[in-house]
């Protein structure tokens, strides 16, 4: 009996010592594998931390000697805190006007608003005399002068000496959105020579365009027509004047007036025209201030540029201008007026008398409806400001109304009987090349 409990307590304690044995085992791969799980959790949490601290690579856009380009930039940061660097400027894009919702509350009136200063210029060919802009942008900061001892002046498309020959600043802008066409076209930069006076484009804009001395040796091409888009600009890429021009900047000469040298590079226009900050907080106070009394939401406004003054004399009549009567501006008003319940006019011109007794029909008749504001003349860039800032813009004559419309970028009507049939001005204009084929012409 003994031997048979000695036995037993034997095979017992075998099982149990057994058992503790393998259950160490147990222990070590579980202990093991907590240990190994632990080491890689933790160097997975510094491998994580490590990344966030080191220099990443990010693309954006940015302006590089005012030229648009997807540029890889490395900024040592940690958490997406630091700017890049100073000396880049990323471009921040326009903001959008806001539509205004509708709203019950109606009342018309006829306002005038009085100017706090009136400033004019006299312009050669298609454009006015003062001229005026808005822009929604956020401007860079400016880039510096250069000179060029140690430039390679092919790199650049520049004007020639004629672009500051006191021409307007609708004419101004016409040559630089040549010039940044061709340097796009060419794979080059734009770039401005110094003067010694401001130029109007720069009374007006924030252009982040490179300045120089000179860009010599350079090769100038002159235009064939200036109301017209020259072809034979498309040879500076592979044609005989490509070869011409190895080695040199690249001069404009003319006026360069067609919509086709906005044609693929709009949004790189729109930078350079990005509008100086007094003349945007202008704008905005001169909007706020001028909204129709009881007008909080549901309307749209309407430029309307009424260009008389030096297209009256009798030379531009004999060259082949023409002005735009009261139908014009009576038909072109109801466009919008059968179209949106209700309208503000905003107008713009030197002969605002004119303007008050032609174009106020409709405040009269439609008071609930329609409201007339009339703007006596502001600095050049200001009245040119307010107009581009309109949802919609009615034309006349001339560059001044063509940018202001550009710029505004909605409904635009231009006045189709212009130039003169038969006269020297008609015989230097094509237009399907001056006017965009959206815009509407009436007569």
């Amino acid at each position: 009996m003994w031997s048979y409990r000695r036995c037993c307590w034997n095979h017992i304690r075998g099982c149990w010592f057994s058992s503790i044995r393998q259950h160490s085992i147990q222990g070590v791969y579980v202990f093991l594998l907590v240990s190994t799980a632990t080491m890689l959790y933790a160097y997975y949490r510094f491998s994580t931390a490590a990344t966030n601290d080191v220099a990443r690579s990010e693309t954006i856009v940015v302006v590089v000697n005012a030229s648009i380009q997807h540029v890889k930039v490395t900024s040592h940061h940690k958490n997406d805190t630091a700017v890049a660097s100073s000396l880049i400027h990323p471009p921040t894009p326009p903001l959008t006007r806001a539509r205004l919702s509708s709203s019950n509350l109606s009342f018309s009136t006829t306002t005038t608003l009085s100017p706090t200063s009136h400033t004019s210029t006299s312009s050669p060919l298609s454009t006015t005399s003062s001229t005026k802009s808005i822009s929604r942008a956020l401007s860079p900061s400016p880039l510096p002068l250069t000179t060029n001892s140690t430039l390679n002046v092919d790199r650049f498309v520049s004007f020639s000496g004629g672009f500051a020959d006191g021409r307007g600043l609708g004419n101004q802008m016409f040559d630089l959105a040549a010039v940044v066409y061709v340097a796009e076209l060419t794979g080059r930069q734009p770039g401005i020579l110094k003067f010694n006076y401001k130029l109007g484009l720069d009374e007006v804009f924030d252009m982040q365009i490179r300045r120089f001395d000179n860009l010599c040796p350079c090769y100038v091409f002159g235009e064939q027509e200036s109301l017209q888009y020259d072809s034979r600009l498309e040879d500076l890429v592979n044609g005989s004047r490509a070869k011409d021009a190895r080695g040199k900047s690249i001069f404009l000469s003319g006026f360069f007036q067609s919509w086709k040298y906005t044609q693929n590079v709009e949004r790189r226009l729109r930078q350079h025209f990005t509008f100086l900050p007094e003349i945007r907080q202008f704008v905005d106070k001169f909007l706020a201030e001028s909204r129709p009394p009881g007008w909080l939401a549901g309307y749209v406004r309407v430029g309307i540029h009424a260009r008389r003054g030096d297209v009256l004399n009798a030379d531009k009549i004999k060259f082949g201008y023409t002005t735009p009567d009261e139908l014009y501006f009576a038909r072109a008003m109801r466009y919008f007026i059968d179209r949106f319940y209700r309208v503000q006019f905003i107008v713009f011109s030197i002969d605002i008398d004119w303007c008050r007794k032609n174009l106020a029909e409709f405040a009269v008749k439609l008071r609930h409806r329609v409201n007339v504001t009339f703007v006596t003349p502001h600095s050049r860039g200001e009245d040119f400001a307010i107009l581009a800032s309109c949802e919609h813009v009615i034309m006349s004559t001339g560059t001044y109304g063509w940018w202001a419309a550009w710029l505004a970028h909605g409904i635009t009507i231009y006045y189709a009987d212009w130039p003169k049939n038969g006269s020297a001005l008609a015989s230097k204009f094509r237009r399907d090349d001056f006017f965009p084929p959206t815009w509407i012409g009436m007569t």
